[in-house]
């Protein structure tokens, strides 16, 4: 099987390449596909410039945008048999501050994949973020969505395309993700919360009230190996991709990264976050055809405190989407 991954150098990217890269795979071929933005090359060099085995491991690295269209590209979607586009501007704030890359990339690059790949199996990782505040109701598939960034929107947009003009595309909307990647980035909560009680010792939350659900890197890799394996019950249909488990409010994330972290926390009543994502988010349909997440949160935050212990401080700003 051919996989063509677009952003194959990014947080999750980096993390799907490296389980691609493993014996257990080694009858699938992968085109890879990334500008580097974040100046990540170091980082992420030894997946793509090791000596490949004579029989096995196949990833081939593109150093390409995109959005030129690269015969390089063309001629990898058209021999694909599945392509996993994870290439994007991923976070309210990078969005913001760059709106027509933000529109470009996460969007209307997807008529144009939709225009080449309309027959192929295409599996896509939307944000949950799309579904807002929903008060006290629990977020299933069904649940109208109501993004309320350009990020959200942009998201929500490339959805839409692949579900309306292609016939096999499967999309995850995930949750907010955490743990360790080739491409770490520092900034996701669960991620930026221990590095703050690392360094400062002290947390202070506000619209601890917020509930979010959150999902292991690592899991949203399995989820992707999950849908190859079983596109057929899946394609055509959208799917919430978290860990139910470990549901809960900012302020009872903040109280367990303090529990493992030896920091102090408090809260502060009088700011708000410009994220007003309040939500519960049901992943059962996903559950119910047989995946299960493993990781939770106690794991993902040990993980970063060795992530952390050991980051290069030249490596930092590689690892922020800010």
């Amino acid at each position: 099987m051919k996989i063509v991954i677009t952003g194959g150098a990014g947080y999750i990217g980096s993390s799907l390449c490296h389980l691609l890269s493993q014996p257990e795979f080694y009858w699938h071929e992968v085109d890879v596909y990334d500008n580097l933005y974040y100046n990540q090359g170091t980082l992420v060099s030894p997946l793509f410039t090791r000596k490949q085995a004579e029989r096995g491991r196949r990833i081939n690295f593109f150093k390409e945008n995109i959005l030129d269209w690269s015969d390089n590209l063309e001629k990898s979607i058209e021999e694909a048999h599945a392509i996993i586009p994870l290439a994007a501007l991923v976070g309210a704030p990078l969005c913001d501050q760059n709106k027509e890359l933000a529109q470009n990339l996460n969007s209307v690059w997807f008529q144009g994949l939709a225009k080449r790949a309309a027959d192929k199996l295409i599996i896509y990782p939307n944000t949950n973020s799309g579904y807002g505040s929903t008060g006290d109701e629990i977020c299933t598939e069904e649940t109208p969505t109501n993004p309320l960034s350009l990020y959200a929107q942009s998201k929500s947009e490339a959805e839409d395309i692949l579900l309306k003009f292609t016939n096999r595309s499967i999309v995850f909307r995930l949750a907010t993700v955490f743990g360790s990647s080739f491409r770490t980035r520092t900034d996701l909560l669960v991620n930026n919360l221990t590095k703050v009680a690392l360094e400062q010792k002290h947390l202070s939350v506000f619209d601890g009230h917020f509930r979010r659900n959150y999902i292991h890197i690592k899991d949203i890799c399995n989820a992707f190996i999950f849908a190859l394996q079983n596109s057929e019950k899946m394609i055509g249909q959208v799917f919430n991709l978290g860990n139910d488990q470990i549901n809960t409010t900012k302020l009872g994330l903040v109280q367990k990264v303090c529990e493992q972290t030896g920091a102090t926390y408090s809260e502060d009543h009088s700011k708000t976050d410009p994220d007003k994502r309040d939500y519960v988010v049901s992943s059962q349909k996903l559950y119910d055809l047989g995946f299960r997440p493993e990781y939770d949160l106690d794991h993902g935050i040990e993980e970063m405190k060795r992530f952390y212990n050991v980051l290069d401080p030249s490596d930092e700003d590689k690892c922020k989407n800010y």
